[in-house]
Formats: structure tokens, sequence, C-alpha cells
């Protein structure tokens, strides 16, 4: 009989969908509620928020800082949304993934169609990405939410409504869909959906081989 791994690999569990939808709170309580999993951290050059901390929340750097890190090719991903730029470090995902760490971070339809390139292009890192797509009840919810919490200017949030109205054309590019009711109900769905991916028997398989091309004799 091959035993189940002590361990199971490292995944990335992305969260994607439109502004609005709640994706920064479901990272946050995923976070809190598990200490074993860690937030990503990415990079902008947006200016911080209110309460946000540098290297907490984004890694904020100047136009000219996020110029040189692409033309070292250190990006996995990034994209130009709205007025700013964001984008992910190689380094702070792969170098994680490969301890065994799990991770998840929130992003935009086009960041997560980047992601999806990025990890099949890896070898060793191939099959550890999840996707979740937050779909919205509808477009009304959105607007209501961003009204709400008050940090985007009306030219803002007409521009964020076009775009979100594309990004929820795109929900069948992604491995699972949450149309987002409470936020008790949604972050028990996601909690499920990463629960369900750590015991994937083709994850748990990858994990047996890992561990038996490490030793020096066979079971």
């Amino acid at each position: 009989m091959i035993p189940p791994p002590k361990e199971v690999r490292g995944l990335l569990l992305l969260i994607a969908g439109p502004t609005g939808t709640g994706k920064t709170t479901l990272c946050q309580r995923l976070v809190a509620a598990h200490p074993e999993v860690e937030r990503l951290v990415t990079c902008t050059t947006r200016a911080p928020r209110e309460n946000e901390r540098p290297g907490v929340d984004y890694y904020f750097l100047s136009n000219a800082e996020f110029d040189e890190a692409l033309a070292g090719d250190e990006f996995l991903e990034w994209a130009q949304v709205h007025t700013s730029r964001y984008g992910t470090k190689k380094s702070a995902v792969f170098n994680k993934l490969a301890r065994d760490v799990d991770l998840v971070v929130n992003v935009d339809v086009q960041g997560a169609r980047a992601y999806r390139q990025a990890f099949e292009g890896h070898s060793t890192m191939r099959g550890r990405l999840v996707s979740v797509f937050i779909m919205p009840p509808d477009m009304e919810t959105i607007y209501d939410r961003l009204l709400t919490r008050g940090q985007d200017s009306k030219e803002q949030i007409e521009r964020r409504m076009k775009t979100a109205l594309y990004e929820v054309e795109q929900w069948t590019q992604q491995d699972y869909c949450i149309v987002t009711g409470s936020k008790d109900d949604d972050f028990a769905r996601l909690e499920s959906i990463w629960r369900a991916e750590k015991c994937r028997v083709a994850r748990l398989r990858q994990a047996v081989a890992t561990a038996d091309s490490r030793l020096p004799f066979k079971r």
C-alpha cells in the first residue's frame, strides 16, 4: 500500500473577479483562519490608501522601480489597471511554493490569465494553481459596493463598472465560480474549495512521487 504523504505540495489559490465582489476580504479571512496559508503580496505603482501598509498590503513601487524590475525580468505577470501598474514577482510565488507553503492572491481576470500561462510554462509548478471566480449576483451590487466603500471618484466608478462588464464574461475560464451571497457563505465556499484541493488525489500522487525521488531506496 502507498501511504499518503504527511505534507501536501503547496498551491496558489487565485481569487479572480470584478471589483467590489469582496475578493480582498475573502483572502484576508482565509489567512486569518488558517496560519498555514499566506497572502501573496504583489507590487503596485499606485499610492497607498488609508491604513495600507508597505510589504503587507502591497509593495508600493515608484514608476522607476517598476521599470527596473521589468527590465530585470522579475515579474511573473504585470498589467496596467486604470492609471496604475500592478505586478507579481516570480520570487514571491515560486520560492514559497517550492517550500510547500500555500498562497492566496486576488487579481482581475487579466492577471488570472497571465498566472495560468506562467504556471503552464513552469514544469515544476504545473498543476499547483487553483482559480476561483467571484461572481456578483448582478451589476447593481457592484455599483452599490463601490459607492459604499467611498474610495473612488464618480469617474473611477464609471471606469470600474465598464471593466466589470467585461470581466463577468470571463468566469468560464476559471476552475470554480462562487456567486456572492453573504460574506459568511462566500467564505465557507472558498474554504471548502481550498480543503478539497488539498485532498485531490492527483496532487497527493505528485507529493508521493516527489518524496520517493528523494529517497536513496525504493519502498
